[in-house]
């Protein structure tokens, strides 16, 4: 029997999770909680808007549902490790959606809230932090380390060796060559590869990957 848990965030996102969590069969979202109230009480991919993720709400959806399991169900970087951080504040315990297509070694070491989607291959050996997103199609690779709140776009390939630092978006097919390392709350462009270490709180693109400015977007 699949088990209750909530989703925070009712946007494109959140049907994208829900299609996994569906194919994977371990969980039933029984609503969504959204930081528009004016959501509230409609309905986003067939779920209802219980309403907002504070902690007044919380406490009475615990108390309803019987879980305190949840899932963050939106791409924005702007916000999910504050979501996340706030939800674990609250007693709350992330649960992980891995797509039954996705191959994944038994000696990944993977964290909470992390959603592993359709035709993704994760390799012997790396570290995937809590809160990290791996979209459709992508590689991580053996002895990778993956940091807390990661968002890796379609089609990325992150080869042997890498680190991708805490709070970074990588956008759709990227490609991370051997041993380098991408620094904390930085962004890479779609397409970009990276062939020497990038630092924290940059955006950059291209091929090779250069930094093009500071990430004024965290």
């Amino acid at each position: 029997m699949a088990e209750d848990i909530i989703l925070i965030g009712g946007g494109q996102h959140s049907g994208v999770v829900l299609y996994n969590m569906k194919e994977q069969g371990k969980y039933n979202a029984v609503g969504v909680l959204d930081s528009n109230p004016a959501k509230v009480g409609t309905e986003v991919h067939g779920k209802p808007v219980l309403g907002t993720y504070d902690a007044e709400t919380l406490q009475k959806i615990r108390k309803k549902y019987k879980t305190n399991r949840f899932f963050i169900a939106f791409g924005a970087m702007k916000y999910r490790k504050a979501a996340y951080d706030f939800m674990v504040s609250q007693g709350w315990e992330a649960v992980n959606i891995i797509h039954p297509n996705a191959v994944v070694s038994p000696t990944a070491k993977i964290g909470k809230g992390v959603l592993i989607e359709s035709g993704c291959l994760i390799t012997p050996s790396p570290v995937i932090g809590d809160n990290v997103v791996v979209n459709t199609g992508s590689q991580v690779n053996h002895d990778n380390v993956v940091e807390n709140h990661v968002y890796i776009a379609s089609g990325v390939i992150l080869s042997g060796g890498v680190t991708i630092g805490e709070n970074t978006l990588l956008d759709d097919g990227v490609i991370v060559t051997l041993g380098h390392r991408v620094g904390k709350n930085s962004l890479v462009g779609a397409g970009s590869v990276v062939t020497k270490d990038i630092p924290d709180g940059v955006i950059c693109y291209g091929n090779p990957a250069c930094v093009i400015r500071e990430n004024d977007k965290i």
